[in-house]
């Protein structure tokens, strides 16, 4: 960017930080638009009698029951099993208990879509499972995940707390259950580490996804002030920065 691009993009990120202290909230944060990239590719790649691998799922499937065609076989992967088995009644057809990073048996070629929501910052090494998810798909099959980011201010600041006070902080500010919150590694989590990891796939796309206001609710201030950084990060293509990726990749 030039000097005059980077006044011009900081005076629009000040300008921004002033409406949201006033209490106007950019429209990326509508509620609806949270996931969005996410299932729109996601319900395109539900297409009939689909086999379908939810990485990391646990009590929580990333597809409902209510979204899935009526003959898609869906597959629950974690690694609890009692995990899976607290998922809603009939969330999956098959519960595998298993770790991510290790290469399972019986799974190479198995898979026309793979999913995973909020699962991927929780997991170390992440070179290892993006690898394992590639040879889990069938040739041509579908990787769709959304995935929290390294370097988001949030992403950075949970690494710094001991994980009993990010519970507490994230229980007391923000109210999350304490059951919801798992350590999270955030190991390569920015753009051009995911893009890299992408590379033997036939093709990849990163989605920045800038939401990172939600964590600053609890302080109309700090959160104007985030959001005012956010703008200028987003605007200047930092996209190693992002609060949240959307991955799209096929094998």
């Amino acid at each position: 960017m030039t000097l005059s691009q980077t006044s011009t993009s900081f005076r629009a990120a000040l300008r921004m930080a002033r409406e949201v202290h006033r209490g106007q909230i950019p429209a990326r944060y509508n509620v609806a638009h949270w996931g969005r990239d996410f299932e729109e590719r996601v319900g395109d790649a539900l297409i009939p009698r689909v086999c379908v691998l939810d990485a990391g799922s646990g009590r929580r499937p990333a597809i409902p029951i209510d979204k899935r065609p009526a003959d898609c076989r869906y597959v629950g992967l974690d690694l609890s099993r009692s995990e899976l088995e607290h998922a809603p009644a009939g969330s999956y057809d098959e519960m595998i208990a298993g770790d991510l990073t290790s290469r399972i048996p019986g799974m190479q070629d198995r898979f026309d879509l793979i999913v995973s929501f909020q699962v991927l910052e929780h997991v170390r090494p992440l070179d290892d499972a993006i690898e394992n998810i590639r040879r889990y798909l069938r040739p041509g099959g579908r990787f769709v995940t959304q995935l929290s980011g390294s370097l988001s201010v949030f992403g950075l600041l949970n690494r710094l707390l001991p994980t009993n006070v990010a519970v507490w902080t994230l229980k007391t500010l923000l109210g999350r259950p304490p059951d919801t919150v798992f350590p999270a590694h955030y190991h390569h989590c920015w753009a051009s580490a995911l893009e890299r990891m992408l590379e033997p796939w036939s093709r990849a796309e990163v989605i920045p996804i800038w939401y990172g206001a939600p964590y600053f609710s609890f302080s109309k201030a700090l959160q104007a002030s985030y959001v005012g950084y956010e703008e200028w990060m987003r605007s200047a293509d930092h996209r190693n920065l992002a609060s949240h990726y959307v991955i799209d990749a096929h094998r």
